[in-house]
């Protein structure tokens, strides 16, 4: 089978974030299957002098085909406008276009699928929802994702919270919309093996791991507000966030000194600090999948995640599900991990085998088989 994918070169540069990490994690085990020829599509701005991707993304192994307009514009035009079709710029023998990115690929001859991961953009409840920025980001996505959700022949998605919120805000027909997944890094789970305290620490003390940064949309409000009451009970626990943060939340977490910004971490460091932890906090208002919480079962460190979004439907009975608001109730749910070893112990455990079901190998096999079916 022979795959055109379409990809933003710059979004899948180490470290990235998870939909950079679906996109590599993606094409390049699916290049590995057998029969299948994945060649990527971008434009031609982004290759080097060498005529190569950049050595920062995993997929500059990949043979590319680029098309000679620059990326942003060609886009926008693609999502306003419709325009330019692309058929041109794809091999006669191509079976499927396909984007592990949102998008919109105006193609008349090619079948082609797209990866939507997340819909927040309609989302009008979340407590940022009627920001100026947020229209604006809910106007953009308006003027191309119903195209897409209409034209493509599939549209992939990561959690059936995602799905149900297509369905449910856009109209979208289930039938076309298959969920893929997301899927864990094998050293997360190769981590679990290792004890704890014999890993090199941010801190000394004993501490909650959070990924994403202090920013709203991760709960940053919600995760000061536990350093705080931590800090007032007299725990010794520590919150240690890895992360791009906000201006604001960054200064106020400087005044308190049970808060470490280690900001952009490397990927090779994550498992080493999510096995460190007492447990992943992870507060996030909204997710499309959430991949720290399946990260943090692999690995054997207790998941506390928000009632927000997808985040229940990752963890199951797995992980701690908490509203993000009670704080005191947070903090308890701390302590009492702190205290209890055999609490720890029942979560890691459980957690262990639910990840399981996050590899992407198994989300590569979803993925082909929805696929072969359509092309």
């Amino acid at each position: 089978m022979n795959i055109l994918s379409f990809v933003h070169p710059t979004r899948t540069y180490l470290p990235c974030s998870g939909i950079g990490r679906h996109a590599n994690n993606i094409l390049t085990r699916l290049a590995e299957r057998k029969n299948m020829d994945v060649e990527l599509f971008f434009s031609e701005q982004w290759l080097g002098e060498d005529e190569e991707m950049d050595p920062r993304t995993p997929l500059r192994g990949l043979p590319n085909r680029t098309f000679p307009f620059p990326e942003n514009l060609t886009e926008r035009c693609w999502k306003l406008f419709g325009r330019p079709y692309m058929d041109r710029w794809v091999p006669g023998d191509t079976d499927l276009v396909y984007s592990p990115m949102e998008t919109y690929l105006p193609l008349r001859d090619v079948p082609v699928a797209v990866t939507i991961h997340d819909v927040q953009a309609f989302e009008t409840d979340l407590p940022w929802a009627q920001s100026w920025q947020h229209r604006w980001f809910r106007w953009k996505w308006s003027t191309w994702v119903h195209d897409a959700l209409q034209d493509c022949r599939v549209v992939f998605t990561v959690s059936e919270f995602s799905k149900r919120r297509m369905v449910e805000l856009l109209g979208a027909d289930p039938e076309t919309i298959r969920v893929v997944g997301n899927g864990v890094e094998p050293e997360f789970f190769e981590i679990a093996e290792c004890d704890p305290s014999r890993l090199e620490r941010p801190c000394p003390e004993p501490y909650l791991f959070m990924v994403g940064g202090l920013r709203k949309k991760k709960g940053g409000d919600a995760l000061l507000s536990v350093a705080r009451r931590l800090r007032e009970r007299g725990s010794d626990i520590q919150l240690v966030v890895a992360g791009p943060n906000g201006d604001a939340y960054e200064a106020e977490a400087k005044e308190l000194d049970n808060v470490h910004l280690l900001g952009w971490v490397p990927d090779d460091d994550m498992p080493r600090l999510m096995r460190g932890a007492l447990a992943l906090l992870f507060l996030s208002r909204y997710e499309g999948f959430g991949l720290p919480a399946a990260e943090a079962m692999a690995a054997g460190t207790p998941a506390i995640v928000s009632d927000a979004a997808s985040l229940p439907e990752v963890v199951g009975d797995a992980g701690i599900v908490v509203d993000p608001n009670a704080t005191d109730d947070i903090v308890n749910v701390v302590q009492a991990l702190d205290r209890d070893r055999g609490m720890r112990d029942r979560y890691a455990v459980a957690g262990r085998e639910r990840a399981q079901t996050y590899t992407w190998a198994q989300c590569v096999d979803r993925l082909l088989t929805t696929l072969q079916s359509v092309r």
